[in-house]
Formats: C-alpha cells, sequence, structure tokens
C-alpha cells in the first residue's frame, strides 16, 4: 500500500463519470467541508493481496498515528491508484478500502471514503506545518509487516518530476524560425495544431472507442479476447500476418544499419539491483508475476535484458556506435481508462535498438544516421505524421545549430519542448506522432538519448588509452510498436474515408495483395495454375472457390481492401490477360500476369517476403470476425 497524507483546511470532490464498469454505486455524486480534515490517497498493491485484512487493519493504524500527531478527527479516504506502479486489482483495493474505513469508525473517527472507480475533481487546501504532507508505503512480506515513512527526496519519480518540470513549447521551422506555440500560424498545419493542442493538454483518457477499433475487426486483423486482461489482444491469420511483416521489415532495417539481433527474457526480478534502482527512479505500472517467494516482472521494453547483456560484455572503442536490436513482447499496464485498442494497449510488441556510443558529438551523428531509416519507415507506412522534439536546456543552448539541422533534414515544422531540468534519463527526446479521429496523437517512432543508464546498468567500453568509460545511450524504437502501427495505417484509412478516399493499407504489409475470382469453378484450375506464380514471387493470394456469384465475390473483396482482384473466366483463359481491378486508382485495366507481378515487386521491393499465414482457398477459411 501506498498513501500520501494531507492536513487539510477543508476538502470537496465531485464525481464526473466511471472510470470502471464495476464502479460503487452512489447516490450523492459530491461532497464539500471546509473544515479541518486529514485526507489520505491510498493506492492499494498486489502485495496487500497477500492478506487484505492484515494490510486494512496497518494502514488504519497508520492513518490513526498520524491523526493523533496533528490532533485531527476527520479523516477522508480517497482512492488514488496513481500513486503505485504495482497497481492490486479493483476488488482487493475496494476491499481493502472499505475494512480501513471500518477500522477507524470503530476507532470513534469521523470518516468520509470517496467512491472507489470514478474520475472525480477534488479541491484540497493543505495547512502547511511540518507535518501536514507526508507519504508511507506499507510492504506486507509473509513473515511481517514493514512500513516506512518516505521522504520527498526518496519517493520522487521520473513520473511526479515530470509533473513538475517547467516547460516551454515552440514551432521550430526548416528555415530555423522559432515561434511560441501560442502565437505560430497554423494555416496549412492543422494536424500538427491538434498535435500541440494534445501534448500541451496532457489528457490521456480515452471516452469513446477510436475509429480503428472496428476496421481491426471488420478487416479480420485483431480483436479482444474475453479470456485475457483489457488491453491484450489476439492476432487471427490475417492480422498476423501482417505482423509478421511489419517485425521482419523493421528487423532487416536494423540488420542493414548494422546491429546485434538479441532475444532477453519476458521477465525480471523486482529485486535485482540494477533493476530496482531503474524501476524506483522510472516506475511504468506492471503486470507483476508471483513465483516462489519471489515477485517478478514482465517487462515493458527491451532496456532491461540489452542492458543486462551488455553490462557483461567486453566493447571496445572500436566497436562503437555498437547497436543491440530486439524484437521486444512487452507489458504495461495502464489504467483502464487509458486504455484505447492498438493506440494504448496493455501487451504490445516493440521493436527496439539501443545504440551504445562514446559521447555526446558521437550520438548526435547517430541521431542523424538514424534520423534516415525512421523517417524511410514512417513513409513506407503511408501515414500522415507530425514531429516533435523534447529537449534539455542546457542540451539544446549548446546544440542549437544540430536541432536546427535536423528539422531542417524532417522538411517541415515540428514541435520542440524545452525543458528546465531534466526529469528522466534523456537530454533528447525525438518523437514521430499519428493525430487519429479523435484528435489524439499516439508515438510511432522514438530517438532518445540517455545519459544515466549505463552507469545504473554498469555498462562500460575500453576506450584507446585503455580505460574504462562509460557510453551514452540511444534507445530508438524504428518504427514504433507493431500495435501502434496498426493503429496508424487503419486511423489514416479512417481520415481517407471521410475525405472520400478509398480506404486502403499498405501494400507490402496488407494480409492479401491479390485475389483471384474464378466465375465457374471450371476455372478454378487456371486460378492454381496462376497462383503458381504469384506464389514463386512471394505475392500472398487467395482463390474465392465458393459458390457465389461474381458480383458478390468482388463485393467481398472490396470489403476486405484487396489492392488487386482479378475475375477469371473464359476469355481470360483463352486471351492470357486479367482483367485487373486496382484499388488504389479505383479503376480496372488488362495485363498480363508477368506485369502485374512486376507492379507489386517493384512496390514492395524493400520488404522481405512474407507468406500468407492461413489456407489460399476460401472455402478452407474459417471465419474469426470479418465481414464476407
Amino acid at each position: 500500500m501506498r498513501m500520501l497524507q494531507i492536513h487539510s483546511d477543508g476538502f470537496s470532490y465531485e464525481a464526473k463519470r466511471k472510470a470502471l464498469k464495476s464502479a460503487e454505486a452512489i447516490e450523492e455524486k459530491s461532497y464539500k467541508t471546509d473544515d479541518s480534515c486529514l485526507v489520505n490517497f491510498i493506492a492499494a498493491e498486489t502485495s496487500d493481496q497477500r492478506d487484505v485484512n492484515l494490510a486494512a487493519s496497518a494502514t488504519a493504524d497508520m492513518i490513526a498515528d498520524a491523526a493523533e500527531e496533528v490532533q485531527e478527527d476527520r479523516i477522508i479516504i480517497y482512492p488514488w491508484v496513481h500513486l503505485t506502479e504495482k497497481p492490486s486489482p479493483p476488488s482487493t483495493a475496494l476491499k481493502l478500502l472499505k475494512k480501513v474505513e471500518a477500522n477507524l469508525k470503530e476507532q470513534g473517527y469521523d470518516v468520509l471514503r470517496v467512491p472507489f472507480g470514478w474520475y472525480k475533481s477534488f479541491m484540497i487546501h493543505c495547512k502547511g506545518h511540518p507535518l501536514a504532507e507526508r507519504s508511507k508505503v506499507l510492504d506486507i512480506t509473509e513473515e511481517e509487516i514493514k512500513t516506512k515513512e518516505v521522504s520527498a527526496e526518496e519517493d520522487l519519480t521520473a513520473i511526479e518530476a515530470e509533473e513538475g518540470v517547467v516547460s516551454k513549447f515552440f514551432i521550430l521551422e526548416p528555415d530555423g524560425t522559432k515561434t511560441e506555440v501560442e502565437k505560430f500560424d497554423y494555416t496549412g498545419f492543422e494536424e500538427l495544431r491538434l498535435y500541440v493542442n494534445y501534448e500541451t493538454s496532457k489528457d490521456r483518457t480515452a471516452h469513446e472507442a477510436p475509429s480503428h477499433i472496428e476496421l481491426m475487426k471488420n478487416l479480420e486483423l485483431v480483436d479482444y479476447e474475453p479470456g485475457s486482461d483489457a488491453g491484450n489482444f489476439r492476432w487471427p491469420p490475417r492480422g498476423l500476418t501482417l505482423k509478421r511483416a511489419a517485425e521482419s521489415r523493421v528487423t532487416k532495417e536494423m540488420v542493414d544499419y548494422g546491429a546485434h539481433v538479441v532475444q532477453t527474457p519476458l521477465i525480471y526480478d523486482y529485486q535485482h539491483p540494477s533493476l530496482k534502482s531503474y524501476l524506483q527512479r522510472f516506475p511504468s505500472r506492471q503486470y507483476v508475476v508471483r513465483s516462489g517467494d519471489h515477485d517478478y516482472f514482465a517487462r515493458f521494453s527491451a532496456c532491461f535484458g540489452q542492458f543486462l547483456l551488455l553490462s557483461q560484455a567486453v566493447v571496445s572503442h572500436k566497436q562503437l556506435p555498437l547497436k543491440l536490436f530486439e524484437i521486444a513482447a512487452s507489458y504495461r499496464r495502464e489504467q483502464s481508462g487509458e486504455l484505447a485498442g492498438m493506440r494504448r494497449p496493455r501487451a504490445f510488441t516493440m521493436p527496439d535498438i539501443h545504440e551504445f556510443v562514446a559521447d555526446v558529438d558521437m550520438a548526435m551523428d547517430s541521431v542523424r544516421n538514424q534520423l534516415e531509416f525512421v523517417e524511410k519507415l514512417m513513409k513506407e507506412l503511408e501515414v500522415d505524421y507530425e514531429v516533435s522534439f523534447r529537449l534539455l536546456k542546457s542540451f539544446y543552448e549548446e546544440n542549437e545549430d544540430f536541432v536546427n539541422d535536423v528539422v531542417k533534414r524532417i522538411g517541415k515544422p515540428v514541435m520542440i519542448e524545452v525543458f528546465e531540468e531534466r526529469y528522466a534519463y534523456f537530454i533528447f527526446k525525438g518523437e514521430w506522432n499519428v493525430v487519429d479521429t479523435q484528435e489524439k496523437a499516439g508515438c510511432l517512432g522514438t530517438i532518445q538519448i540517455d545519459v544515466e543508464n549505463a552507469e545504473r546498468f554498469d555498462i562500460s567500453y575500453v576506450d584507446e588509452d585503455g580505460e574504462e568509460k562509460r557510453p551514452l545511450i540511444l534507445h530508438t524504437s524504428p518504427s514504433g510498436s507493431v500495435e501502434r502501427i496498426l493503429y496508424g495505417v487503419l486511423e489514416q484509412a479512417s481520415k481517407d474515408m471521410k475525405r472520400g478516399k478509398k480506404p486502403m493499407l499498405p501494400l507490402w504489409m496488407t494480409p492479401v495483395q491479390v485475389r483471384l475470382i474464378p466465375v465457374e469453378d471450371s476455372h478454378i484450375e487456371y486460378c492454381k495454375k496462376i497462383a503458381v506464380e504469384l506464389e514463386k514471387a512471394h505475392i500472398r493470394y487467395e482463390i474465392d472457390d465458393r459458390d457465389s456469384t461474381v458480383g458478390k465475390k468482388i463485393r467481398s473483396a472490396e470489403k476486405m481492401w484487396t489492392p488487386y482482384v482479378c475475375v477469371i473466366g473464359d476469355r481470360e483463359i483463352d486471351s492470357e490477360e486479367l482483367p485487373v481491378r486496382r484499388r488504389e486508382s479505383g479503376d480496372q485495366v488488362k495485363m498480363p500476369l508477368d506485369e502485374l507481378i512486376q507492379v507489386i515487386l517493384e512496390k514492395t521491393s524493400f520488404a522481405p517476403p512474407q507468406a500468407l499465414l492461413l489456407p489460399n482457398l476460401i472455402t478452407h477459411q474459417a471465419i474469426f470476425s470479418r465481414e464476407v
């Protein structure tokens, strides 16, 4: 359990809307008092599940002790999950809070428990005396309860530090012109305006389902898994084909860039010294795995495994910049109100490269090199995107020419945030973002310069004088998570539909590139002969061999956004030319098979071959969620 205690002159709250389906039923949505009270913001943690009664009793005693010290008899109990990176299930949290309430009432305190499971506004007025602000931690082990009071310095995390950071936001143009975001003329840059509004408002909650969710189900790409935790998804064969295509594409780019491709574990020990330090400084909401008498956490990036691997490696200055790359299955237990399909899931697949460099100059050279493949991958996704850079003020002032050069290479206005003091491990962070139909943004590619974790994980290299030195680390996701990729291309498709344009997936990643439609059963064998040539060229195809009309088959292909559709009858067999319906141009042309193959190969030459992960005959395909 974690608790923040504020001795206040008055307190009020108003319940706005439900954050959980299981939110408590309430009759009164608001409360206000001008009287003195001790307000206790409480977050139940996974360790509290071991003995909720014991945790509640200890928490109540801690509150009672504090109330006695400040001579207070009015107690407010306020549920606030944001205090912890290891939240308990909601049912456990509610049980603990109710028991704390009952215990304190039995001791004679006037207790108000704020309703659980709601988004709420509140007002508080801290008294400001030496005991008016305190935070406490309660840790239940199998043997005993350990409690401690935590100072502000000990409890400071990057998330809390970010909330208090002083930042200034600007728009930086390719010609070097810098303008405050409020004064920039956004004419012709509407999505940049939306992105700036999103970033400066800091509102990450989702109030309605994003457009891409319905699309991903109808196209049979991804669906919710009712047997798992919210934010964990299942990928049917079509979606998995797309997912594998994206993973292979990014991996090829990283191999070409000179990366060492690795694989590291999924779960890690909370008590490992380097990891413990990292988690305390930079908490993220983890999934907790209990094994024996130890708690482990599911990784939320590839950092841990790659850093631990390199900490035991022998690295020379001659090998710098050294690059490690991994496709990392990752888990982050985001709050339910923040979940939003593929934009913000709890399980995601992150292409993650870490580049180890000697100094800031080498780091900036690496950023310039990485810009090439990040921009290339963004263009291959065929999405509109906005770029932002977050910069430590001292780094920006010392390297303003570098920042201007980077923006010039990007070739359009970008948002820059300049912060006074470093609140996280990075001094430079670039982000490539998609703005969706809800006017929310999702980060795809990112490049960060890390000045902290080489020391934390004991990573070093041997310089030309034979001495050990600490490198800087570039954290880079070349494309963003595969889930975010799908989010980006589907939200782009949704925007295209609103503009009257036919929606499409990029040809290189769409599950089926060509659908062959035989007019009669007698034409199926000829379709199979065509399929042999498509197979040789590594072009993904399917044959609609169902007993249905040609019109219905064409409409079915349209519903699946198939880029090329060929209807095969006697005339096509005799002429050896294919009538090709081209989705992108909305027309139909005749061309020989080898010309169709050449067109597709030219448009997808940068992508590694990827097989279709389901049978090619539609009559052999199960229907999972698609419209047929």
